[in-house]
């Protein structure tokens, strides 16, 4: 996979147009092509390990960005929330969803695979996600103007002390070509990864966006599961995000759609699937109108969909 992401980046940089590389890479994590290549990964390890399934992945990209005000060690922090919401969901063969996780991603272009940058925008998303007071409310509007639509206010839970290590991540991407050469073999274009430090621009060594979106398909520990919102204020946030946007025209690059779907991908074994896939989620199908832009969600989505035949479920139930 990461010769098929490096040659996919190197198609990005090569018909980049006038905006940042940073949003314009970010836009292009929606394409189809790049959907069909995180939906063949999924297939590939369920391939593997012999349990039929079948794979879609649905996205909408947003050009804009919800914005957070909290408290971090007792100074306030005004920074965007994430630039992308990753959700993984699986289904039973009657299309019921049994399972629901989620993770917030926050992209930048770096000269290192291994540092981040440090500009004014970094510290203070820095400050966010290592530094939030989860005993102190995350507010959220839809935009940067006094003005902006207000989407909500949280108390996350305190499964992690403070930040959003439980359920953020950063996503390094390259400012140039220096990345190939020096480490192609050991890292993706699409690094998803965390601080070493809080004192330091080191990060951890992480892996591959299509690596990480698997992890969380496996739950072993990345992303946060999204259970029922009166139970859990990660998952009303969740909800909020994904519900409602205020609409604002694609000006830029080129008037991108913003829907975008994988094929179907499946894997039979003795056709245990008796008919075609019964998905019964939430998703934005490419072929989807949009008539009220109050309907679009407030950050960009990627929604990965696994159903499974009856006899190959997990042992998953709904919170």
């Amino acid at each position: 996979m990461k010769y098929s992401d490096w040659n996919y980046w190197f198609w990005i940089k090569r018909f980049k147009k006038g905006r940042s590389l940073e949003r314009w890479a970010l836009r292009h994590l929606h394409q189809r092509d790049y959907l069909n290549l995180l939906a063949e990964r999924i297939i590939d390890a369920n391939r593997l390990n012999g349990r039929p399934c079948f794979v879609q992945i649905n996205s909408i990209w947003i050009d804009g960005t919800p914005q957070a005000l909290a408290i971090a060690r007792n100074n306030e922090v005004k920074c965007e929330l994430a630039d992308l919401l990753y959700i993984v969901e699986e289904f039973n063969h009657k299309g019921g969803r049994i399972c629901k996780k989620g993770m917030l991603i926050q992209g930048k272009n770096t000269v290192h695979p291994r540092k981040i940058d440090s500009g004014n925008s970094t510290k203070r998303e820095r400050g966010l996600f290592e530094k939030l007071d989860r005993t102190k409310e995350l507010a959220l509007k839809a935009g940067v103007n006094k003005s902006s639509k207000a989407i909500g206010t949280y108390l996350l839970d305190s499964s992690v002390r403070e930040g959003l290590s439980d359920c953020a991540r950063f996503l390094l991407m390259p400012k140039n070509r220096c990345w190939c050469f020096d480490l192609l073999l050991q890292s993706s274009p699409f690094h998803i990864t965390w601080p070493k430090r809080e004192t330091s621009n080191e990060m951890v060594l992480g892996q591959g966006l299509s690596e990480s979106i698997l992890e969380m398909y496996n739950s072993t520990g990345l992303g946060k599961e999204i259970i029922s919102p009166q139970k859990c204020e990660w998952s009303r946030m969740v909800l909020d995000l994904e519900n409602k946007y205020k609409g604002v025209e694609m000006k830029g690059y080129d008037r991108q759609k913003r829907h975008y779907s994988s094929k179907f991908f499946s894997f039979k074994v003795n056709e245990r699937f008796s008919q075609e896939p019964q998905v019964e989620a939430d998703y934005y199908g490419s072929k989807d109108e949009i008539t009220n832009f109050d309907t679009l969600p407030y950050i960009s989505i990627i929604k990965v969909s696994v159903q499974y035949p009856e006899q190959d479920e997990p042992n998953k139930r709904i919170n």
